[in-house]
């Protein structure tokens, strides 16, 4: 008998206790086999309360990723086709790398070690509190428009994340999300093109967040948090990741449907407007004042009595002291 078969009924269960007798009588084991199954599941790290006469219960707290946990909470009917990896470089390489690439093709991984971010720059993700997945898109691409898919995921992720922290969470422009000026998570979103048609074939959606990381190198310590360390508490990451994933496929549509709304949801929290920024540009620090995006998602800079158009790829932008 599989372990995974006694998770699926606890999972279910999530928060109950189902007695011995139940579980033995529903799969058809004995009470020895229900029990061994319930030690290997606890020691892949599964809170699991026993009780006598009451039996076994998934703690409602219990936050291991796992593939039944996740197709559980995507529901009956999700349109995805779910990996669970123990430990790969990065999800969105793992997923350029798959043949016969599928729509819709989700995965997950307990550890990143090559996680990457814009331009290259590493996300840290050793931890197993944290939530990485990716994203696979390869039909209907028409329906999105491309450059702003990246602002439309940064939305959809500050608000499950601040509806589930009950706190402000921003957006630094363009990929990225901050608590109290620290880095909890990134975004990165990679297209492929036809070279006959210009057009994609392929997109994929990677998010990294710090959901329960308790650490980080000391590097990091000033720059990155997570949401149990600015909060206290601990969070639910299938639950999490189906919130998001719900989010995602809505503001997608936006970035055809009503790309004026989805840029004013980003800009209703994106970091520094208003503000004195320092922003590298064409290989040269300069300051000047964030006042607006413009309808394609650029920054547009103040400096002195002149507008300077900031796109993506181009910048590194940080709070400054004088305009």
């Amino acid at each position: 008998m599989s372990k995974e078969k006694v998770f699926t009924l606890l999972e279910e269960h999530r928060g109950d206790y189902l007695s011995g007798n139940y579980l033995k009588d529903h799969l058809g084991v004995s009470r020895n086999a229900i029990w061994k199954a319930i030690q290997a599941l606890k020691a892949e790290g599964h809170d699991i309360d026993a009780k006598k006469n009451s039996g076994y219960r998934l703690s409602k707290d219990s936050d291991v990723l796992h593939l039944a946990s996740l197709q559980d909470a995507l529901g009956k009917n999700h349109p995805y086709e779910v990996h669970l990896l123990t430990e790969v470089p990065s999800t969105n390489t793992w997923l350029k790398e798959l043949e016969n690439q599928k729509n819709n093709t989700l995965v997950f991984a307990k550890k990143q070690t090559a996680g990457r971010g814009r331009q290259g720059r590493s996300f840290h993700a050793l931890d197993e509190g944290g939530l990485y997945f990716s994203l696979l898109k390869t039909t209907d691409l028409g329906s999105y428009n491309p450059s702003l898919v990246t602002m439309a995921c940064a939305v959809a992720l500050q608000e499950v994340l601040a509806e589930a922290m009950e706190g402000l969470v921003s957006i630094k422009w363009v990929n990225d999300l901050y608590i109290h000026g620290k880095k909890v998570s990134g975004i990165l979103t990679e297209g492929s093109l036809e070279m006959e048609t210009g057009a994609y074939s392929s997109l994929i959606i990677g998010i990294g967040i710090n959901v329960n990381t308790q650490s980080f190198p000391p590097e990091l310590n000033d720059i990155a948090t997570s949401m149990a360390l600015a909060t206290g508490k601990t969070f639910h990451r299938v639950a999490l990741a189906k919130k998001i994933l719900a989010k995602i496929e809505a503001y997608l549509l936006l970035t055809k449907t009503d790309p004026e709304t989805l840029l004013a949801r980003y800009k209703q929290h994106l970091l520094y407007l208003g503000e004195s920024i320092l922003f590298t540009h064409e290989g040269q620090e300069k300051s000047g004042q964030l006042v607006d995006l413009t309808k394609e998602g650029h920054l547009l800079v103040k400096r002195g009595d002149h507008l300077l158009t900031l796109h993506s790829g181009e910048i590194r932008i940080r709070k400054g002291d004088t305009p």
